[in-house]
């Protein structure tokens, strides 16, 4: 049997450590990590063997040359343009002539390929794909196969609330002829994304076999960092270099002064030295040729070969390349990364996770908190649930707004444009100026409509036909914290590919830089808030109250408001009563939301006082609204979609569309829309999602001006019902079916979430239920929702009934039951 190692990959996220090496190059534990997988395939009697290589391919051929000191025979074949994974195994055609097993040459695995290649042969399979558990699979693709192993679905990177399964693959598989003659030649194709789903499309013998043993793809720096404390902690089956010490692993020609330390375990290269009084703790490597100095300290690190770290230095959880120099009394911090060549100066300090990219020099005494080659930090996940967030001007500083920009303009072509508003509170406009900056940088322009809403700035993204709309504002959940969500071209929030792309660029560093005459150029733009006025009020019209004005209290702190809220109330018909909470001295653009119970008693005296229809608090970027009625009582954000769906079904134009709402939304939303005969479209609990669900099915702006996501487009739907129907907001709101509703938040870790979430869907097997996004089971007195949160360590359970008690008492089956698996 023959086998194909696909050694092509770039490594991109674990950058600075592949900028000079292909990914199958860089150094686990003083070896190459493809040499592992060398040495699995020969130890399950796999001789021939054929690797594909396309980035930087001589230093992998200069290294293994014909395999001989494997006892394997190596033949190369290079790609002189990417193929993707099938298409890189298909170019090696030649080589091929029978079964096969294709492994990825820059992971770290000891699973079971003789047990595999049996099942596959037990099966009579064209194409089996070795699987494996995983604790947090989101970086991963998920495949489900049936009892019998045949494979059944596929899906590539999913949300948490895609997450039903903690099975992934690993990226081996065994192929039959057959398989492969279904490849393409000469062009790009991959196995997970066009061969396997086109054999399931077909119904060829596809499956799944489960393998146990190790397994890492070693897709990012912590788990670069994690397999090797992994390996030395002995869950891998497989050699560590030198002679073992009682778990210290010391290869030939190592140096350990009689005064040094050295705490297990730890390995030390070829010719390493450890000088006196120097300390080498627990899970920590030095490479080939490296030299600890005297009393230095070094713990949790990985020193590649060729290192030179200094008298007196303190290393800390550091990953540092080849030939890299750390001078005297240099302290390095977690999570950092030395790139190949770089000088450190004397007393020079690296805070925790900066990155600092090959031959760069630290001058001596230099604190750097930030990476050496664009400035910026580093984080796991640049996009949470709401964008990027972070403290002004420290997370999200004028530098780091910057790279982000720059990494945007990445994505783009030369002269495409870019549009950025932001929300009129200081922080958020330098943080916008720094950001076009480092768009203009990449060659990309900016078209700037100044401060300014969200819904404004989505409309006009459209309207300009620019490639991407940025809209940076103050925090919603903390008043020093700033967001920057980031939009296509289309109005909609970034996917989350988009987001991964973009996260890319940020993180590896290399950013298009254009000559000075190419930089881009700044247009500011003049009269998007009129424009969006115009299209708002043609979209609804001027309301009819029984030929009077409608009297409206309204509240806001963002001084963008001033220009658009007022004019649209007195363009429906409105009577506006404006408290001016944004003339106060010191207020923010989201004061209000910091300061609601204040700000809202206020809204709430003024309606009584005034005997106003209705009071209107607006946060700072236009996205929401809390609403007060005659009486007095804040409406229940419960009833904000039906009330949508109510106002969208009695448009006469609109009846016969679709309805988009989120999974979360009340199902009188359905009760409602029967009444009018509108079909109900559910989507996962997310803006993006719900504005595609709605695009092409409303005529006009509705997806443009969604009322779900813009305060202004929900306040003329909310006035146009009440004119329409002719009776209070307390007698809409009287009218609409009742439920019972429970929201409950349930801590649980990252590891534990893909687990909890795989149990619950074979719980629930034989109850109806939807998997749009979590878990949704139906029971006879009303449903519940299980659903992962995307950015914080818990699951959040929605649940729904008559009555609150019988809605509550679903909330507490699934918190005892997903508690039941975390005991």
């Amino acid at each position: 049997m023959k086998a194909v190692i696909m050694a092509g990959g770039q490594g991109s996220r674990l950058r600075p450590l592949t900028c000079d090496l292909p990914k199958p190059m860089v150094p686990v534990a003083n070896r190459p990590m493809m040499e592992y997988i060398v040495e699995l395939l020969a130890l399950n009697g796999i001789e021939d063997i054929a690797v594909t290589t396309c980035y930087i391919p001589e230093i992998i051929e200069e290294h293994f040359r014909d395999g001989a000191p494997w006892n394997v025979r190596l033949q190369y074949f290079v790609e002189d343009q990417p193929l993707g994974t099938a298409g890189s195994v298909k170019n090696a055609r030649s080589f091929l002539d029978g079964t096969c097993l294709v492994i990825s040459g820059d992971s770290l695995t000891d699973l079971d390929l003789e047990g595999a290649v049996a099942y596959h042969h037990e099966k009579g399979s064209l194409a089996t794909l070795v699987l494996t558990r995983v604790s947090s699979p989101l970086e991963y693709g998920l495949v489900f196969i049936n009892e019998a192993g045949q494979v059944e679905r596929f899906l590539e990177k999913p949300g948490w609330g895609e997450v039903f399964s903690d099975t992934v693959n690993t990226g081996i598989y065994i192929l039959e002829p057959e398989a492969l003659s279904l490849i393409p030649t000469g062009r790009q194709f991959d196995f997970s994304k066009d061969l396997f789903p086109l054999m399931l499309q077909r119904g060829e013998p596809l499956y799944g076999y489960v393998a146990s043993g190790y397994w890492s793809d070693i897709g990012n720096l912590e788990q670069y960092v994690q397999s090797h404390i992994d390996l030395l902690e002995g869950k891998v089956r497989t050699r560590l270099s030198g002679q073992d010490q009682g778990g210290i692993w010391t290869e030939e020609g190592a140096f350990i002064h009689q005064d040094a330390v050295i705490r297990p375990p730890a390995i030390l290269g070829r010719n390493s030295r450890v000088e006196r009084g120097a300390v080498v703790g627990p899970h920590t490597i030095i490479g080939s040729n490296s030299v600890v100095g005297q009393q230095s300290s070094i713990k949790r690190s990985i020193v590649w070969n060729n290192v030179h770290i200094g008298n007196g230095a303190e290393v800390r959880g550091t990953v540092i390349c080849n030939q890299a120099v750390v001078k005297p009394k240099v302290r390095i911090f977690e999570g950092a990364v030395i790139g190949q060549s770089s000088i450190l100066g004397m007393s020079s300090t690296i805070r925790p996770s900066v990155k600092i990219w090959p031959q760069k020099l630290v001058e001596k005494s230099t604190t750097v908190t930030e990476d050496v080659v664009w400035a910026g930090t580093c984080s796991s996940s640049l996009f949470g649930n709401t964008g990027i967030v972070g403290l002004a001007n420290v997370e999200i500083s004028p530098e780091f707004a910057a790279r982000v920009g720059a990494s945007l303009g990445a994505m783009l072509d030369l002269r495409q444009a870019v549009l950025v508003a932001a929300d009129g509170w200081e922080p958020s406009r330098m943080v916008k100026r720094a950001l076009t900056a480092g768009v203009l940088s990449s060659g990309v322009n900016v078209v700037d409509i100044g401060s300014t809403t969200l819904p404004v700035t989505r409309f006009t993204t459209v309207l300009t036909k620019t490639k991407a709309g940025v809209y940076v504002q103050q925090g919603r959940k903390m008043s020093d914290q700033i967001e920057v969500e980031i939009l296509d071209e289309k109005g909609f929030p970034f996917s989350r590919n988009q987001e991964r792309a973009l996260e890319n660029y940020f993180y590896r560093g290399d950013f298009r830089r254009v000559p000075g005459g190419e930089v881009g150029r700044t247009q500011f733009a003049a009269g998007a808030n009129q424009a969006y006025l115009k299209a708002l009020c043609q979209q609804y019209g001027k309301a009819s109250f029984g030929g009077q004005r409608l009297s409206v209290v309204i509240g806001y702190t963002s001084p963008a408001l001033r220009f658009l809220l007022p004019p649209l109330l007195d363009e429906l018909g409105c009577q506006v009563i404006d408290v001016a909470f944004d003339k106060e001295p010191g207020v923010a653009p989201n004061t209000a939301l910091f300061q609601q119970d204040s700000y809202l008693s206020q809204v709430i005296d003024t309606v009584l006082r005034e005997e106003a229809a209705l009071g209107l608090l607006v946060g700072g970027s236009g996205r929401t609204v809390l609403v007060v009625g005659g009486e007095g009582e804040l409406l229940s954000e419960d009833v904000y979609w039906p009330l949508l769906t109510w106002a969208f079904a009695v448009r006469g134009k609109d009846i016969g569309k679709v309805m988009a709402v989120p999974v979360t939304a009340p199902h009188s939303v359905e009760e409602l829309a029967a009444r009018y005969h509108l079909p109900v479209v559910r989507t996962p609990n997310n803006p993006r999602a719900v504005l595609q669900g709605a695009d092409g099915q409303a005529e006009g702006d509705l997806t443009l001006l969604h009322p779900a996501f813009d305060a202004l487009s929900f306040i003329a739907a909310l006035l146009s019902l009440v004119a329409r129907e002719g009776v209070s907001l307390e007698k809409l709101v009287a009218s609409i079916p009742a439920k019972g509703r429970r929201e409950l938040d349930i801590p649980v870790t990252w590891q534990e979430k893909g687990r909890v979430m795989h149990t619950l869907l074979a719980s629930t097997v034989d109850r109806p239920r939807d998997l749009i996004d979590g878990i949704k089971v139906y029971h006879e007195q009303g449903w519940a929702l299980v659903l992962p949160d995307g950015e914080d360590p818990m699951v959040r359970v929605y649940a729904e009934a008559p009555t609150y008690d019988e809605a509550d008492s679903l909330a507490q089956l699934y918190l005892g039951e997903i508690e039941g698996q975390l005991r």
